[in-house]
């Protein structure tokens, strides 16, 4: 048996705009051209509930049939549509337009819900919190699996789980320590929540150094920590959607009612930062040598180049008499070179006479 389960979650504000209608076409940028042909079955369908308290719409083309739904004392109306029915040769679209604006109201949270989040400050201790909120009014049993990063050395003694102000005591758990770039943490506890209650689960860490290797490119945008893992047996089916464990298709959570329903939720994940080392130290380094050398390569030259002269102590010393010594090498000279040219004129005279 092949499956294949793909969600995909789409934000019709930010979609369409102030327009709640879709279309698979709007969703998908095309149509459909058929259906597999390697499946038994291939259907649509799309859940029609809600058009029934007022936010009429309506669907084009119409469906081939509808399907009323009874799973866990909730009615669902489905509306289904056969896609092997379908003309291959052309392109299927389904499209649901409302026929007046839609009023978004309030989503009623679902009967278990949980969010995470990191405690402490500083970069030497923290804490990892996990909020479950039980809304419904009978307690409900769930199974919290969390693997943690090896770089984040969590201690089991350090384990809360606290609801109202009451600590609750685990009825299983199991606690697998990690091992340092070999293997994660891995901690899973059973826990009742009580009735319409919030519970909190707490667990403290220790920060670690890395070795500079084990650093992505971004280290300073920190680590993720993967989300947390929780099971619960659910007594109600109200807005469940999920497959049940004997059954493979959408159509067999038609009439499902069964004694206990499974939920799996997944947390958010989190980013945490740990001690990072000074990255740009060796261009640091560099910029510094190279302004060392450059300061001292001038001096350096001048000495080791420069022609000393020793000169007379009653000598004149400053620019004025460096001014001097010049000017009067210039005259002397400049008399060599007249009294050179007056002989070369009066010799040049005896040779004509």
């Amino acid at each position: 048996e092949l499956r294949q389960t793909v969600s995909l979650v789409y934000d019709l504000v930010i979609l369409g705009g102030s327009s709640p209608d879709w279309s698979i076409r709007k969703l998908f940028g095309l149509g459909l051209a058929g259906h597999c042909p390697l499946a038994s079955t291939s259907t649509i369908y799309i859940d029609i509930t809600s058009n029934q308290t007022g936010q009429t719409f309506r669907l084009s083309p119409l469906p081939d049939r509808t399907v009323v739904s009874h799973r866990g004392g909730h009615q669902t109306e489905l509306a289904v549509y056969n896609v092997q029915n379908l003309d291959p040769d052309s392109m299927f679209n389904i499209a649901l337009v409302h026929d007046k604006p839609r009023i978004f109201t309030q989503n009623i949270a679902p009967a278990i819900f949980a969010n995470r989040y990191i405690v402490g400050y500083g970069q030497e201790f923290g804490g990892i919190v996990t909020k479950v909120h039980n809304r419904h009014w009978q307690p409900i049993t769930i199974i919290f699996l969390e693997n943690i990063p090896w770089f984040v050395p969590v201690y089991f003694h350090t384990l809360k789980i606290v609801s109202q102000g009451r600590t609750i005591t685990p009825l299983v758990k199991r606690y697998v320590p990690g091992r340092e770039r070999q293997r994660p943490y891995y901690l899973e506890i059973m826990v009742e929540l009580p009735a319409r209650s919030v519970t909190d689960i707490s667990v403290q860490f220790d920060y670690v150094f890395l070795k500079w290797q084990e650093y992505p490119p971004d280290a300073n945008h920190g680590f993720y920590i993967g989300s947390a893992v929780i099971t619960a047996w659910l007594p109600v089916a109200r807005n469940l959607t999920g497959l049940p464990q004997d059954g493979s298709l959408i159509s067999s959570c038609i009439n499902a009612s069964r004694d206990g329903y499974m939920v799996r939720l997944r947390t958010e994940s989190l980013i945490i930062t740990l001690p990072t080392p000074d990255f740009s130290m060796p261009y640091n380094v560099i910029c510094l040598a190279c302004t060392v050398v450059a300061l001292a390569f001038g001096p350096l030259h001048n000495i080791t180049t420069k022609k000393l002269q020793l000169t007379k102590a009653g000598e004149p010393r400053g620019v004025f008499a460096l001014f001097a010594n010049r000017s009067a090498k210039f005259f002397v000279t400049l008399g060599l070179v007249a009294a050179a040219s007056i002989f070369t004129l009066r010799h040049f005279n005896i040779i004509v006479f």
